[in-house]
């Protein structure tokens, strides 16, 4: 987050540096907690799930920070995923049940 930005203004703009897509936000599934030690260095940080639509822009990725961008059906996702995003998808399918 840049100071003074809300989490909703962190999502739309992170969004769109870094993969090319406007979006807005459609709802929220959850605030997560991951912690853990990577190169000796121990972390711990907050991070929120957000359902998004994309209004405008076209997929690209930043250079700088992406590896790479694919879409994958949620049937046929790479496992594990990287952090909390295991629980994430979760969180997002049992959402869309309700």
């Amino acid at each position: 987050m840049d100071p003074g930005e809300t989490i909703e203004q962190t999502i739309v703009r992170e969004v769109k540096e870094e993969t090319g897509l406007d979006v807005v936000i459609v709802s929220k599934i959850g605030e997560y907690i991951e912690k853990g030690i990577k190169d000796d260095v121990e972390y711990e940080y907050h991070p929120t799930c957000f359902i998004v639509k994309p209004v405008g822009g076209e997929t690209k990725k930043q250079d700088s920070e992406v590896q790479d961008i694919k879409q994958f059906d949620l049937s046929k996702l790479p496992s594990p995923l990287a952090f909390e995003h295991d629980l994430m998808i979760k969180d997002y399918l049992k959402k869309q049940k309700e």
